[in-house]
């Protein structure tokens, strides 16, 4: 097991490695780190402390969205470079290779553990994403409301 120091400059590693294989621009590379590495820290910290890696994942999937909309209305470019790179470290890849491996050996047990570990933490990132768009969602059209309204209203006086 690598130690919680060495975490965080191979997520950097990772998430840049996805940033030049997804063709980011170099000057955005540093905001995608930024979300990648947080994300994977805020996952192995939550694992740390002792909490299913489901509810980190999902935790961390929060934290991308809500961490590339940031940037993305800040810099004026699309969230979805933003987060691509950053949920790439989340997705469990070695998960679904042991179920494949496990399924092709003929061994059940360890097939079904895996897979329903590895199922459950990627529904848990597209609920994650899925949650914190429809807060995002609802939160600008309620601010949006909100700025119509007061326009009218000193438009009115």
């Amino acid at each position: 097991m690598i130690p919680l120091w060495m975490e965080l400059p191979c997520s950097l590693c990772v998430t840049c490695g996805f940033c030049i294989i997804f063709n980011v621009p170099a000057r955005k590379i540093p905001l995608c780190l930024i979300v990648g590495s947080a994300a994977w820290m805020t996952y192995e910290i939550f694992i740390y402390f002792g909490l299913s890696s489901v509810f980190s994942a999902f935790i961390a999937a929060c934290l991308v969205w809500l961490l590339s909309n940031i940037f993305a209305r800040a810099f004026r470019e699309t969230s979805t470079m933003f987060i691509i790179p950053g949920i790439i470290c989340l997705v469990p890849g070695s998960g679904a290779y042991y179920s494949m491996l496990a399924i092709l050996g003929h061994h059940s047990e360890p097939f079904s553990t895996t897979a329903r570990e590895t199922l459950l933490t990627a529904g848990a990132i597209a609920a994650g994403l899925l949650l914190m768009g429809s807060i995002t969602g609802v939160f600008l059209l309620l601010t949006k409301k909100m700025r119509v309204a007061h326009s009218e209203k000193n438009r009115r006086s």
